[in-house]
């Protein structure tokens, strides 16, 4: 990448920093500072999870003859949570480092902590760091998106050098599950869920109602229709598509579900959204 575009984006976010100016989007929120200035986080402006990295400013930004060059600079990638678990859980195996990490950050239990990449990663780690600053600042057209997806990157590559946790308690576990839910209801079952966090059926399933109030069915139709809702909002899909990509195989259980949820059918709920 242009090593100009990257030491102007990490100055700029480092610039906002200091005057307690961050541009926030939507979803992310990006931080630089030099670490012998601030030296630690600042205060976690909301329910942010938190990608961080250390690196000396001249190879950061492709330049090693510049001002400070030997300065370590810390960057912050800042995601809400909830979003961004849902986007990795759908590509986390079960046995996974990945997976391991996601569960221990979607039940909040996770504190602080530091790891070295390695040897190998190091310049990869710079150069997707680089890459969402430069994103982050510039803000084309998607640009959120790119800095998520970078996110996730990062996140990958590290999750092999984290430290795994202590056991998980079934409410904690549950947190994790819900959020599974939620990443992919259209293949969401029991049964799936149960071999995936190791519980039996019937068990989980009487722990999903007595936690949530709701049946595994009523929760997993909820989150489909909510899907649904989104695809009919942000889409000019078929109503028979949108059916299909939250679960249904046919239009007649998909209208009932709506109907039920909404109080009317998916038709007439994107004519009255589209006014």
């Amino acid at each position: 990448m242009d090593s100009a575009r990257v030491a102007a984006a990490v100055r700029q976010i480092m610039d906002e920093t200091t005057k307690r100016r961050p541009r926030a989007g939507s979803n992310v929120l990006m931080l630089a500072w030099f670490e012998d200035e601030m030296g630690a986080l600042p205060r976690n402006p909301n329910d942010y999870d938190i990608i961080s990295m250390t690196a000396p400013l001249g190879p950061l930004i492709g330049d090693t003859e510049c001002p400070d060059a030997d300065r370590k600079v810390f960057l912050a990638l800042y995601f809400i949570t909830e979003r961004f678990v849902q986007s990795l859980m759908p590509i986390a195996d079960d046995d996974s480092p990945l997976f391991r990490m996601l569960t221990t950050t979607a039940a909040k239990r996770h504190p602080a902590r530091r790891v070295n990449a390695p040897d190998p990663h190091k310049e990869l780690m710079i150069d997707l760091f680089a890459a969402a600053a430069v994103a982050y600042v510039e803000r084309h057209d998607g640009w959120e998106q790119a800095v998520e997806a970078l996110g996730v990157a990062i996140v990958a590559l590290v999750s092999p050098v984290i430290p795994e946790e202590g056991t998980k308690g079934a409410d904690e576990v549950l947190a994790v599950i819900l959020q599974d839910i939620a990443a992919r209801p259209e293949r969401a079952s029991l049964s799936g869920l149960a071999r995936r966090y190791s519980y039996s059926t019937t068990y989980l399933s009487e722990l999903i109602h007595e936690r949530c109030g709701k049946t595994f069915t009523e929760l997993v139709t909820e989150q489909r229709m909510e899907r649904a809702a989104m695809l009919l909002r942000a889409t000019n899909l078929p109503v028979r598509e949108v059916a299909g990509q939250v679960g249904y195989s046919g239009t007649s259980n998909f209208y009932k579900a709506f109907r039920a949820h909404f109080g009317c059918g998916p038709a007439e709920w994107r004519k009255e959204r589209q006014k």
